[in-house]
């Protein structure tokens, strides 16, 4: 089922199956027309274990569907640990998606030693994808680079029971961020680091896709459009953007508590 819900895109299917088909084959038409348009398809993917039949989807596409020669892939955000610890969401990538599709390795971006430095795995990866997006930086007197933001053809997001988003979880200091590409991100409540994209730059792509799925996730989906004083990450971001690029994709269970728009 296709509706409109706060003005936002909603696709809802009937189980997590038909969800991830669905949504595999909206990111698939995108990145081909993005090629047609402009020769290029940038894609920063969502961690965490959502994606991950997602992934698997994409990876069962039949040679030539996806164009993933003109397709690079970023992250949206990364756990600060080595990329064989289980929780790497580049280790999820890898085993669900690269290892099982044909992509130059030029056109993968993973982060480097977030592990051990990730204020300067963050700096760096910030500047890769200024590189790569021919973005000029110019320094703000304090060592922080700004200038332009990139512009990603597709960012896809998941939803914690928090109401957090890529890495930015309530209360920390990452949602304040306005000029950063990529910042470290310290969450008090669970004492970890972790490396994130900034609402900014999430809400300057093209397009951006919530991918929720499972009736666990439906009390704080309904929070999340139902209750704007709570200022949940998920909300700051997707008001930041412009509505006709957000979509949203669940299925039935996580749109259960959802009145859809008439």
């Amino acid at each position: 089922m296709t509706a409109q819900i706060n003005g936002f895109g909603l696709h809802i299917a009937p189980d997590e199956d038909q969800l991830f088909a669905d949504l595999a084959q909206s990111i698939t038409q995108l990145a081909n027309e993005c090629i047609a348009k402009y020769g290029i398809f940038t894609f920063a993917l969502s961690g965490g274990n959502t994606p991950r039949s997602l992934y698997a989807n994409l990876a069962k596409l039949p040679d030539g569907v996806f164009p993933w020669n003109k397709t690079y892939l970023f992250l949206g955000d990364e756990r600060c640990v080595s990329h064989d610890n289980g929780d790497s969401n580049y280790k999820m990538i890898s085993e669900t998606l690269l290892s099982h599709i044909s992509i130059p390795s030029t056109n993968v971006f993973p982060t480097i030693n977030q592990q051990k430095d990730p204020e300067e795995a963050a700096r760096k990866y910030e500047q890769t994808i200024r590189r790569f997006f021919k973005l000029e930086a110019e320094s703000d007197g304090a060592g922080h680079d700004k200038g332009r933001l990139p512009r990603f053809s597709l960012f896809l997001l998941g939803i914690g029971p928090d109401g957090h988003t890529a890495s930015l979880f309530p209360g920390t200091p990452a949602l304040d961020e306005e000029d950063r590409i990529f910042v470290a991100n310290h969450v008090e409540a669970s004492g970890v680091n972790r490396l994130t994209m900034t609402k900014t730059v999430i809400a300057s792509a093209h397009r951006v896709f919530f991918l929720v799925a499972g009736e666990a996730k439906a009390q704080i989906v309904s929070d999340i459009f139902n209750k704007p004083q709570l200022n949940l990450p998920a909300q700051m971001v997707a008001q930041q953007c412009k509505k006709d690029s957000v979509e949203w994709f669940m299925d039935q269970a996580a749109a259960s508590l959802l009145k859809p728009d008439k």
